[in-house]
């Protein structure tokens, strides 16, 4: 996926989905799926907040100055871009199947 992000932080959370196939293959599937039963407008919203919470969810208990922290970096990171290029990319992919 080619696409330029508003923040590094953004950059890299794509980059941990694309570097593992079976966890790329995971959101563009669940973003496929939320095309199929959503318009992009409203997929796009879902998207992002399951991202939010997986991101949090990988992230390591933490206390003091990186408790403090962590919550701060997240709020870096544009999920609704990374839900919409997700998007953009299951739906190129089902078309190029349907052609």
């Amino acid at each position: 996926m080619i696409v330029d992000f508003t923040s590094a932080e953004t950059t890299t959370v794509i980059n941990w989905i694309e570097s593992d196939e079976q966890r790329r293959r995971y959101w563009l599937a669940l973003a496929a799926n939320a095309l199929v039963r959503n318009e992009r407008t409203s997929a796009i919203p879902k998207i992002s907040a399951a991202l939010y919470e997986a991101v949090a969810e990988t992230l390591p208990a933490a206390e003091g100055l990186a408790a403090d922290l962590i919550p701060r970096l997240l709020l870096r990171v544009n999920f609704y871009e990374i839900a919409a290029a997700l998007l953009t990319e299951a739906s190129s992919e089902s078309q190029k199947v349907a052609a």
